[in-house]
């Protein structure tokens, strides 16, 4: 059996995978990404290597880390080593706009989106883009942070004046349709070696800031800090929906192997897919109400186990 490689830069987001590997007896090795040296000319270790950087890192300290992770990534694949979600999965972890267009050449549907970049255009563009409300938010963002609803251009006008107002950090804004959903939830789809898990529902009631990660810090005031929240709950609706086989089409297609997709559903029913998140977390309150027989990380650790026993 081959090591495992997890590459990472949040050392709660990996606690539960850790236990997974546990409860299989096996240990994974941690590599943790911020700063440091890729030596490009030599040969890395024959093993495992699954990517869970997150276009979020920044938001804890680790400006660079999504490009070192670029860097080690393609000497990993230069040398034939065995990655799970690669470069070109990384390049749409930290890029909407990308995966956008990778989702609509899969045939599903996506909001109507516009890109800016400069906040001085920000309002005459959502004029002209004229879908009121509409929805502003990073391109590269992570964890829903950033995203604000806006009625009307005066209210955007306002937020732009903002002296404390954060840019995106690679500096691109999307207007985005606001998708008035049927019931105020969104579904998450989690996937593991290609293949469908389950759903999640995430109530959104309280805003858009909504990681479902069992442990987050503690400004992320809509992300569940503990096991008990009832915010996320898994539900059966969508397991026999095309929705499913079309979305594990598109990580083929993309050769992602690993991933939460977002999805929204509208007043008529029509599903509009808006997030791709290659670093995926699961939360195990909702995983132990639902009583599922597999589970997230279980399943992940199973998936890398039977990769390094290939």
């Amino acid at each position: 059996m081959k090591p495992i490689v997890v590459i990472h830069e949040n050392e709660e987001w990996l606690v539960p995978l850790r236990e997974a590997f546990k409860q299989r007896g096996v240990t994974a090795t941690e590599w943790f990404l911020d700063t440091g040296v890729v030596p490009f000319t030599e040969q890395p270790a024959d093993a495992v290597y699954y990517n869970r950087m997150s276009a979020s890192s920044h938001t804890r300290g680790h400006r660079f880390a999504p490009e070192l992770t670029k860097a080690v990534l393609t000497w990993l694949e230069n040398t034939q080593r065995t990655v799970v979600n690669g470069t070109d999965v990384l390049a749409l972890e930290i890029c909407k706009l990308s995966q956008y267009a990778a989702l609509q050449r899969a045939g599903l549907q996506v909001p109507k989106t516009h890109a800016v970049v400069g906040k001085q255009h920000l309002v005459q563009a959502a004029v002209d883009f004229n879908h009121w409300p509409l929805i502003v938010k990073p391109n590269r963002g992570g964890k829903g942070l950033g995203v604000q609803r806006f009625n009307h251009a005066d209210e955007l006008a306002t937020y732009v004046q903002r002296t404390d107002l954060d840019e995106p950090l690679d500096g691109i804004w999307l207007l985005q349709e606001y998708i008035l959903a049927k019931q105020p939830v969104i579904t998450r789809a989690e996937f593991v070696g290609q293949r469908f898990i389950y759903t999640v529902q995430v109530n959104t009631e309280e805003g858009f800031e909504l990681c479902p990660a069992d442990s987050c810090s503690i400004e992320d005031q809509f992300c569940p800090t503990d096991q008990k929240s009832e915010k996320f709950n898994i539900t059966h609706r969508f397991d026999d929906h095309p929705i499913i086989p079309a979305l594990e089409k598109f990580l083929r297609d993309n050769q992602i192997g690993v991933a939460g997709i977002e999805f929204i559903e509208n007043a008529d029913g029509d599903l509009f897919v808006y997030d791709v998140n290659t670093n995926t977390n699961y939360n195990q309150g909702a995983e132990q109400r639902a009583g599922v027989a597999a589970t997230g990380m279980g399943s992940l650790a199973d998936y890398l186990i039977g990769l390094a026993r290939e």
